[in-house]
Parts: C-alpha cells; structure tokens; sequence
C-alpha cells in the first residue's frame, strides 16, 4: 500500500492511498462471497452457479462496490496508523479510482491547544453590593404573593390576571393554542406571543376579538419571528391583584413567621445578597473562561464546530439525534433554509467548542481529576437533600451513563473553580473561596424566600 500525505489548514491532514492489486483481488473474493447467496439464477440454488455467471448477473461495478466498502475502511485504518495520526472524527473520503483502487481521507486531527500564562492571568472581580430597590423589590413581590386576587368589572390592564383562551395561527395554522388558562398580564409572560399584551390591554369579561400582528424578524419565537400571525383571543375573566398592608402583622404571616417587619427585611436582604452572589458567581466564571479562551493558542478542525452547530440545534428542538429526519423537520418548521438556521448558532457553536477545549487543556495541566469518591459524595449530596426521592437519586446514578455525566459535571466544577482562584488571586481568601465552590454539590439545598403558607 503506497500512502502520500499533505498538511491542510485546520488541523486537516489529506491522505492519499493507493492499495496494492493482490489487496483489491482478495476484497473482490470477499465481495463475491457476501453477495452470491442473494442471487437467484434458474436451475441452480441459491449462490450455488458458476461464478461467472453470478458475476454476470450482478455486474462488475456491483462487485467492485462492496469490494470498496470492505477494503477502503481498513486501508484507512492501516494508513492513519502508518501516519501516527489521531484523528478527532469521521474522514471524508474520496474515490480517485476503481482500478488500481486509489482514494483520499481528509482527516480532522486533535486540536492543539496552548493556554499561554495562565499564573499571570487576572480578571477584576466586582463586589457585591445589594441596592434597597432590589430589597423593596423583593418584598412587593412577597406582598403581591400574599395578598388577594379580586375580579373586577373593568377593561383589563398590564399587571392584571386574566383567565382565557389563546389561539396564534400562521398562514392559517395553529402555531399556540390554550383554553381556559390563567396568566398575568405582562410583557414578560407574554414575551413568546409578541403583540399579545397590546391586544388584550383593555379587553374586558367575555369579550372575544381576532387581530393580526405582523412580528419582527428579531422576535424571540423563531416559530413567530418574520411572520404575520393572527391571534384569536376570547376573555372569561379580569382578576386584580392587591398586595398585603406591609406592617408587623404581614411579616408575622409570612413563612414560618417572623417577629416584625424589620426581621422580615433583614431575612430578605440575606436572600437577596445570596441570590445576587451566587449570579455574580457565574457572571465572574463564565467572564474567566472567557478570558482564558482569549490568551489561549487553538488550532482545530471545521467539522468540529459543524458537530457542536448540530448538537446546539438538537437541544433547542428537543430531538432525537439518532432520527435523521428530526432536524430537518425542525428546519422546516422555522421556515428558514438549514444554512440560515446553521449560520445563526454558529458563533455560539465556535465559543462553546472553544470554551471545552481550552477547560479540559487547563483540567490537565492542573492534574484536576474526579475519583470515584468525589461521585459517590456527590450522588449521597443530591439523595440527602432529595428527601422522598433520595432511592430515586440513587438509583438514577446508578445507570453508568449518567454517572459519567454526573463525573463531567463535578470535574467542570473543580476545574472552573481552579481557574477563579487564580484569576481572583488577589488574596488567599480568594483562593479559599473558590475551593469551597469546588465541593459544593449540585443541588445544594437554598434557604428560599418567605412563601405564603399553604
């Protein structure tokens, strides 16, 4: 077997094999035997004639088909070894000729990865600082909680609850339909049905109305976005909301009680820097990894993105990748051509296959590994704080796949953990805190906010 090799951009090495005659006549016997017990020729049983005339009755190129599909994979695997190559997906091969058999591999190789200084790397990490509007915020919304709900006699009004029914067609297809819900009345809720707020502000008890919306290309549906959509809205009900007094007694009725008001507001402003800490976390992780993937060197192949575009598109249609119409039918339901669609997860693709390599490059230099007591600790966190459904847990944790899931999770962890230390290192309390995020399980258990009482 002659093997000639050429570098290509992108992490690509284009292969070009040539396989010896006595190669290709022995895959041909092969082919023969795999095919001639499927063809039936009078006079004689199955794949039992003259192989002349079976050769006949199949044709040539039939034989030097199959001969191809079993010769072509093992030449490959010959000549990537040959190479001392490690390829990081599926070739794309090529046939240059039947006879002598020669083809070409392009051949998506490991990516290279430097990470640069990463000792040297820093990245300003803001305080916290919790504002009284985020604490008066937080407590209007407790007061709405525990307030009434009344119907009122009215045009209904932003902040108002209605209940309903909501049909949305395109091009006279039912695109949203729901009976007799209830929903608050806000841009927020109503986000994924642009145009649906306006039309209901004003509506009053049983009244029904149709109105056609031409949306924005820029809309957050893509199943709306571009479209004009009609929506038919019929109104059962106008509810109106009004918030508890805020004295001793509201904060006395609140949860497990508190003894005034004033305890009440310091339980919240706990939960209200908490929640901002744990936000400004992850802001302050994803800007390190970002940070890290800027100073870092990376060489990779196309198809790795092309790969990570797929599984991108896979989790927003919620689809079975091993159905290979799925995608397309999800396509198709966007009303966009599969380049457009691909073109417009691409940059997110790109990042996110950066952000992996760069984490698992810098995983490694830091010797960051998960034993298997870091799973076993981290399946008896979730099942202690599980309650009824510790067994479950377990059991769920069990399954070898998901336990190799739950292992990357805990060695994403440490390793992004690892990565703030340094990046915050400006004092050892840093460093500390850091590796206190390490160990802490994936559903730790929070104190939440003060809710009504059932």
């Amino acid at each position: 077997m002659k093997v000639t090799s050429e570098t290509l951009p992108e992490r690509q090495v284009k292969l070009q094999i040539e396989v010896g005659d006595s190669r290709q006549t022995e895959a041909m016997e092969q082919a023969f035997k795999r095919l001639a017990p499927s063809v039936q020729i009078r006079g004689f049983r199955s794949g039992k004639a003259p192989r002349a005339l079976i050769e006949k009755q199949l044709g040539h190129h039939r034989l030097l088909d199959e001969a191809m599909e079993i010769l072509i994979p093992i030449a490959y695997r010959e000549a990537v070894e040959e190479q001392a190559l490690i390829p990081a997906a599926n070739p794309a091969f090529e046939l240059v000729s039947h006879e002598p058999l020669v083809f070409t591999a392009t051949v998506p190789l490991e990516p290279i990865v430097e990470l640069g200084d990463v000792g040297a790397l820093r990245v300003p990490r803001p305080p916290v600082v919790v504002k009284d509007e985020d604490v008066a915020a937080s407590i209007e919304d407790l007061r709405r909680r525990y307030g009434s709900v009344e119907p009122v006699d009215r045009p209904a009004a932003k902040g108002d609850l209605l209940r309903g029914s909501v049909r949305a067609l395109v091009a006279g297809d039912t695109v949203f339909s729901e009976e007799e819900v209830e929903f608050r009345l806000t841009d927020e809720n109503l986000a994924q049905l642009p145009g649906l707020v306006e039309a209901l502000v004003g509506m009053t008890k049983n009244e029904e109305k149709e109105i056609t919306v031409a949306i924005s290309a820029d809309a957050e549906n893509p199943t709306l976005a571009g479209k004009t959509t009609t929506y038919q809205i019929s109104v059962l009900e106008v509810k109106e909301e009004k918030a508890a007094a805020l004295n001793d007694d509201f904060a006395k009725s609140v949860g497990e009680g508190f003894e005034s008001l004033a305890a009440l507001r310091t339980r919240i402003e706990e939960n209200v820097r908490e929640a901002q800490e744990q936000a400004s976390l992850r802001a302050y992780e994803s800007e390190a990894v970002d940070a890290l993937v800027e100073q870092a060197s990376l060489e990779f192949p196309a198809v790795l993105v092309e790969h990570e575009v797929n599984h991108i598109l896979e989790g927003q249609a919620d689809i079975d990748p091993r159905d290979p119409q799925a995608q397309a039918l999800y396509v198709e339901r966007l009303g966009k051509s599969e380049e457009e669609v691909k073109e417009g997860v691409r940059a997110e693709a790109e990042m996110r296959l950066k952000r992996t390599l760069v984490l698992s490059k810098f995983a490694e230099a830091e010797n960051i590994s998960v034993e298997d007591a870091d799973v076993e600790a981290e399946i008896d966190a979730m099942a202690g704080s599980a309650g009824e459904q510790a067994e479950a847990i377990k059991a769920l944790f069990a399954n070898p796949g998901t336990r190799e899931t739950l292992r990357h999770s805990v060695q994403t962890r440490k390793t992004i953990a690892r990565l703030v230390g340094i990046a915050s290192a400006d004092s050892e309390a840093s460093t500390a805190a850091a590796a206190t995020a390490a160990k802490k399980p994936a559903a730790k258990p929070r104190r939440s906010a003060p809710r009504k009482a059932e």
